[in-house]
């Protein structure tokens, strides 16, 4: 099985060792930095982190009877600080289309204050639809962007009031921690707010942003050292004859739990000088990623027919996705077999680990917690050559005809 070996995890960090040593570096500089920059139409703020950002934003708009209108499949933190500030009756989830790419059908509601958008599989959501709910109510728009499209758009549609962006190891563009928003400026006490809030937080200390670096070392090392991760890889193999829990599913799991690269707690903190440093170095450096995400992508995406990008990529619409994450959706009851299929040849995927929906007593379709349970992670394009991208699709079909096809065709007898 050892044959054909795919050289890349289900995620990439997209910088180089150059890069990663020069963000050590920033942790001694003695400079200072804004939090904020003022542009003639909209303000950008820096943050801790992305999520550290959203709390703020919520933290503002905090009432008694906050009333938010949200897409149903988020990330963890943004959803749990949704719960935080949100009663469970006062929120409302948006429809979305059949393709999990754009707004269907906005909730009916005598009013709502916030709705906030998670953009999904590197492109950036259908709005369209969101267009007479807010001229009717008026609201604010805020949108997590960080897997939406290009960074050559500050906000993905002019409905868009704030919109969040992460620099954390795995995103566009890299500091290795941080995020930041743009705000349009006439939200001019938001802003103010925000910035104050922002400066009076704990400082993160170049201790703890030294720590953080250490842990990212062995990820940095095996998400993007092709020979290295195939000394693991096949290392996992040998050690697989003699206990068959040691594999590489179980252990792509364990890994990608154990070290996310963030943290869902202690987020709520001023970003210090070395982190700040690395987010100004950083800002406009996405383009090269974005290449390298479009290119990859693009070789995937045309090993398919029309027949198969709609089955496994449903919400692909000629966008080509701009993330290191590369998905695909499987049959709910196909999951564990896909996943077991791949790892027998030792090619890492894992479960979707990223979305959540609401927890209950939230209202929601069992169509989206489907959908969500059907969201798996292949490995990361980013890192692969043309020849094992064409190996992946490859094998992703056979999959198809060994599991999907044939049970369709049994289907068919039984009628």
């Amino acid at each position: 099985m050892l044959k054909n070996i795919i050289k890349a995890a289900p995620d990439y960090l997209p910088l180089t060792f150059r890069d990663f040593i020069r963000h050590f570096s920033n942790l001694l500089t003695t400079n200072q930095f804004d939090l904020w920059i003022p542009y003639k139409k909209y303000t950008k703020i820096l943050g801790y982190a992305c999520r550290a950002l959203f709390e703020t934003c919520m933290m503002y708009y905090q009432k008694d009877d906050l009333v938010v209108a949200t897409t149903p499949l988020n990330h963890t933190s943004f959803r749990n600080i949704i719960e935080k500030y949100v009663k469970p009756e006062n929120v409302y989830i948006i429809e979305l289309n059949k393709q999990f790419n754009g707004i269907k059908k906005m909730p009916e509601l005598d009013r709502c204050d916030l709705v906030v958008v998670t953009h999904l599989f590197g492109q950036d959501m259908d709005l369209a639809n969101l267009a007479d709910f807010k001229k009717k109510h008026k609201c604010v728009v805020i949108e997590d962007r960080v897997q939406g499209g290009s960074l050559d758009l500050k906000f993905s549609n002019d409905l868009i009031d704030i919109s969040l962006y992460s620099m954390a190891m795995d995103k566009r563009p890299v500091a290795l921690g941080g995020g930041f928003m743009y705000i349009k400026n006439s939200h001019k006490d938001l802003i103010t707010e925000t910035i104050k809030t922002v400066e009076n937080l704990p400082l993160e200390t170049t201790r703890s942003r030294f720590k953080e670096f250490l842990k990212k070392i062995p990820t940095f090392i095996l998400y993007n050292s092709r020979s290295i991760l195939f000394f693991f890889i096949c290392v996992v193999d040998f050690l697989s004859h003699f206990n068959s829990r040691i594999n590489v599913l179980n252990i792509t799991k364990s890994y990608r739990k154990s070290n996310p690269g963030f943290s869902h707690f202690n987020f709520m903190q001023k970003p210090s000088p070395g982190l700040c440093q690395s987010m100004y170095e950083n800002f406009y450096i996405y383009r090269k990623m974005e290449r390298l995400y479009d290119n990859k992508f693009t070789s995937f995406i045309n090993q398919f027919s029309p027949k198969l990008q709609s089955h496994f990529f449903p919400w692909y619409r000629g966008e080509n996705s701009l993330t290191p994450y590369n998905t695909i959706l499987i049959e709910e009851d196909l999951v564990p077999h896909f996943l077991s299929y791949f790892n027998t040849r030792n090619i890492p995927t894992i479960a979707n680990p990223t979305y959540k929906i609401f927890n209950p007593p939230y209202e929601n379709d069992t169509r989206v917690t489907k959908f969500n349970n059907e969201i798996v992670y292949l490995p990361s394009f980013a890192n692969m050559n043309e020849e094992e991208i064409i190996y992946l699709s490859i094998m992703i079909k056979q999959f198809y005809l060994i599991f999907v096809a044939d049970r369709k065709r049994g289907i068919q007898k039984e009628k």
